[in-house]
């Protein structure tokens, strides 16, 4: 009888180990722990013999949400312009520098912008654009 209580804890522990392993490379734990539970070390060493699974890909509804990016949109082949805080006119510079320009907070979204498609001035606000 003690015989018996000490084989079934040495399977359960063998079993808990084995699903502990199978956990860690992909498998499904209770399967193998009742691998490990029936056949012990051998159950065990299977797993290891057996390759890691490939992760699969998820699914859209599991991707986490990626907000639209704004963006300014007008002529990227044009000069562009704005006016700083102190009423002075910046440029001549590229779309992609000014862009830059607001990501890195050097101009806000009430900043006066100009290029030579535009007949005035205009507020950054009102040429951003929400990517969908």
């Amino acid at each position: 009888m003690f015989s018996l209580a000490i084989q079934l804890l040495i399977a359960t522990i063998v079993g808990f180990l084995s699903a502990q392993i199978a956990t860690r490379r992909g498998r499904n734990s209770f399967l193998w722990f009742g691998i490990g539970f029936l056949f012990g070390v051998l159950g065990i060493l299977a797993i290891f013999l057996i390759p890691k699974t490939q992760k699969k890909p998820e699914s859209a509804r599991d991707l986490p949400k990626i907000e639209p990016k704004p963006y300014i949109d007008g002529p990227i082949d044009r000069f562009w312009y704005y006016l700083d805080t102190a009423n002075q006119q910046q440029g001549p510079m590229s779309h992609h520098a000014l862009s830059q320009a607001w990501e890195n907070g050097e101009i806000c979204l009430t900043t006066l912008v100009w290029h030579d498609e535009l007949v005035d001035w205009k507020e950054l606000q009102e040429i951003i654009k929400i990517k969908e």
